[in-house]
């Protein structure tokens, strides 16, 4: 059975130095200069890099070498080059995933004691961390590349850690509740069984689905031989609080390894990003952007097609509706979790730093000309982003009783989807991602 995690030990293991691998930030005169990055809230100084914390209720300031920014997070105006742009691209992930890691640690803190010594505190507490925890990871959604990315992405930095962190549309209540009777969250090999045991899906059931009975059909071995049955409520809410304990601590290592994978003291992907080429896993600078580029695909297949189109009948629902297909039901965040999705499609399109400053792929945009697409494409991303802010109330309650509001939602972010796999990915000279039609669907 896995060791019980203190406070002490999960805070020594959130705040580990991550090292910057200085000769990443130049500034245009060549030299190295100081680089300051906000990093979800911890502060810690590697590298030769100033990293300080975010402010909680903005923006963080995500910068590359040579830049300064003011206190609003801005971040001084650079001319566009790949390599810049790759550089920023960087900064802005790596601060993601520490501020997930932060949040993941707090989370895995409320979860042993909720565990230990429950009490209704104790369990809005753990909710609440995991409210937090899923809303920074919804934006780090976006940024499915490298080690995050799966390797049928077609990403040759791929190493599958985003599926180890949230598996999303991968399985559902059954394996959960299978693992439950089984207890086999309290097996050492727990860390590399299935991914629909672990991640911030099975915790969101865990946490915040209330009832005594499972999803496995009749035939299943947890009905048929009576197993669920024997537990009885009370046993079921104990062993709900233990699993959750042991994934949250599970999500948690899997965010150290994400920003492992990047540290410069570590496998150091993030030289392999911002310096393609020899030694990269990337041949070129248009190799890596098209890495990134496949994140903000993300818009397209699982904010359309799978949190809005199969709830909606679009696809796969054989019922009309299928509310039951909403990403984050039990939680009743899938309104929620869209709109941390724009942001994070912002951050990489629009820029990183405070206001959206810094270089994204509207930068690219202008850069060669195509100003005119760059105006479609960021009206296009105001009107979806109206349209889900507008979204009230959430889906889990649209979804059946005002369901034209799901459809505007739905039809206002297709004429950003269908810039983005058509005019952008031509001019651009990107690949659409695997699996990717071209036709405007």
């Amino acid at each position: 059975m896995f060791a019980l995690v203190t406070a002490g030990q999960l805070a020594a293991l959130s705040c580990k130095s991550f090292s910057i691998d200085e000769h990443v930030y130049t500034g245009s005169s060549g030299s190295h200069s100081a680089s300051p990055v906000a990093m979800g809230g911890s502060s810690f100084s590697a590298g030769g890099s100033s990293v300080r914390p975010a402010s909680s209720g903005g923006a963080a300031s995500e910068l590359s070498g040579g830049q300064t920014a003011s206190n609003a997070g801005e971040i001084s105006p650079e001319a566009f080059s790949k390599r810049a742009f790759l550089r920023q691209v960087a900064d802005c992930t790596v601060a993601r995933y520490q501020e997930f890691e932060g949040l993941a640690a707090a989370l895995a803190e409320a979860a042993e004691v909720n565990a230990a010594s429950p009490t209704d505190s104790t369990a809005r507490t753990v909710r609440e961390a995991w409210l937090a925890a899923n809303a920074s990871w919804q934006v780090a959604e976006i940024f499915r590349f490298g080690p995050a990315a799966r390797s049928a992405d077609q990403d040759p930095g791929a190493r599958e850690l985003r599926d180890q962190i949230y598996a999303w549309r991968f399985g559902g209540r059954c394996p959960i509740e299978t693992a439950l009777v089984e207890k086999l969250y309290e097996s050492p090999a727990f860390g590399s069984s299935l991914i629909n045991y672990r991640g911030l899906g099975a915790l969101e059931y865990l946490l915040y689905y209330p009832g005594t009975d499972n999803q496995c059909p009749d035939y299943s071995g947890i009905n048929s031989k009576g197993t669920w049955a024997a537990l009885g409520a009370g046993e079921i809410a104990t062993r709900k609080r233990t699993y959750a304990a042991a994934v949250a601590r599970d999500v948690l290592m899997n965010s150290q390894k994400l920003l492992q994978a990047w540290d410069a003291a570590g496998d150091n992907f993030r030289r392999q990003l911002v310096q393609p080429g020899s030694g990269s896993v990337y041949p070129t600078e248009q190799a890596a952007l098209n890495a990134v580029w496949n994140g903000i695909f993300y818009l397209e297949k699982e904010v359309k097609d799978y949190k809005l189109g199969i709830p909606l009948g679009v696809s796969e629902c054989t019922s009309g509706l299928c509310p039951e297909a909403l990403e984050a039901r039990y939680a009743q965040v899938s309104t929620a979790n869209i709109v941390q999705n724009y942001l994070g499609f912002r951050k990489l399109f629009q820029g990183c730093g405070g206001n959206y400053t810094g270089l994204g792929f509207e930068d690219w945009l202008k850069a060669i000309g195509a100003s005119d697409l760059r105006a479609r494409m960021l009206s296009a991303l105001d009107g979806a982003q109206q349209a889900i802010d507008a979204l009230d109330p959430p889906l889990e309650i649209s979804i059946s009783q005002h369901t034209d509001r799901v459809w505007t939602a739905y039809t206002a972010l297709k004429p950003l989807t269908d810039l983005l796999k058509s005019e952008f990915v031509t001019v651009l000279d990107l690949e659409l991602p695997a699996g990717a039609g071209s036709d405007n669907d």
